[in-house]
């Protein structure tokens, strides 16, 4: 839905649903996780890197207060280079083989415009793997076409972390105190005394969640950029190496002109849908391990040792 924007006529642009039927249809149900193997390595490196550098700056240098306090934000920046060193060839790999079927045919477009050509090959893409996408693409343009897109992703990083850590800590207050609110007022009735592990067990992962949904919904004209470029066409051909990539700006104006504003949200719906359900999940383990690891005096206990309660 991001790259389609710039790569598709506007009467042949499709919402999420029809976007997926199509692509079950024309490309079968294995082709929705195509470049699934790049972020599964990335992501294992990343959220080990981010969580780690955020804890220790949170800690050591800013001294971030739990709540709505700017020096959360602050704590996840730093970090924030080093992702985008392990993202951006994820996000170029994954972005290219969730495309290469699309890519295939506007390659075989560029060399025929017969339909011939397009029926004998049907709509099987260049690449049969992530690795294989990569070494055709290093063999043919070098090592640093891994990294088209790195500054508009190292960008995207680091606005989304220091989103991503400043809402989660305000929202985690605010639902920890609301249900301690509510539980306060459910057990007066009854008698009996209210238990704070059962708040904080819900607030994390609905703070988590909400975090998420709304760091992706405040960085994603970015992510549509960098999508954008890391989506163009690079043909897999030796012979034409020689590429005329547009950059983040040609991007940006490109999908101003042809779509507008709204030009910058498409595929923003399931992406937030998406951020949801894993950062939930995501905070429940880093709380989690955190808790595991005080109980068995790994690390300090000074940081939210009120919700050990």
């Amino acid at each position: 839905m991001q790259t389609q924007i710039t790569s598709a006529p506007a009467t042949k642009q499709l919402s999420t649903i029809p976007l997926l039927t199509h692509i079950l249809r024309t490309e079968g149900i294995s082709s929705v996780y195509k470049g699934v193997g790049p972020p599964l390595v990335s992501l294992s490196i990343v959220n080990t890197l981010s969580f780690t550098s955020y804890s220790y700056f949170r800690q050591n240098v800013f001294h971030g207060q739990d709540g709505w306090d700017v020096n959360n934000a602050l704590s996840a920046l730093p970090g924030a280079p080093l992702f985008g060193i392990v993202t951006t060839p994820e996000n170029f790999l994954k972005t290219q083989m969730q495309l290469d079927n699309v890519q295939s045919e506007r390659e075989k477009a560029n060399k025929s415009q017969t339909n011939q050509l397009q029926s004998i090959n049907g709509t099987r893409g260049r690449f049969t793997s992530s690795v294989h996408c990569a070494r055709t693409l290093v063999s043919s343009h070098g090592l640093p076409i891994l990294y088209t897109g790195h500054a508009i992703n190292t960008v995207r990083e680091a606005s989304f972390v220091g989103a991503y850590f400043f809402f989660y800590e305000g929202y985690k207050e605010e639902f920890r105190s609301s249900l301690l609110g509510l539980e306060k007022v459910m057990f007066s009735g009854a008698g009996r005394s209210h238990n704070s592990s059962f708040s904080t067990s819900v607030a994390i992962p609905l703070a988590g969640g909400f975090a998420g949904a709304t760091a992706w919904a405040l960085t994603f004209p970015l992510d549509c950029v960098r999508a954008g470029v890391q989506g163009q066409l690079i043909s897999s051909s030796p012979s034409n190496a020689r590429l005329q990539k547009q950059g983040a700006l040609e991007i940006l104006k490109s999908l101003l002109k042809t779509k507008g504003i709204t030009g910058l949200y498409a595929g923003v719906r399931p992406s937030i849908a998406r951020a949801f359900l894993v950062s939930g999940s995501r905070f429940s383990a880093y709380e989690s391990a955190l808790l595991l690891c005080r109980r068995s005096g790994l690390t300090s206990s000074e940081r939210s040792s009120r919700y050990e309660d």
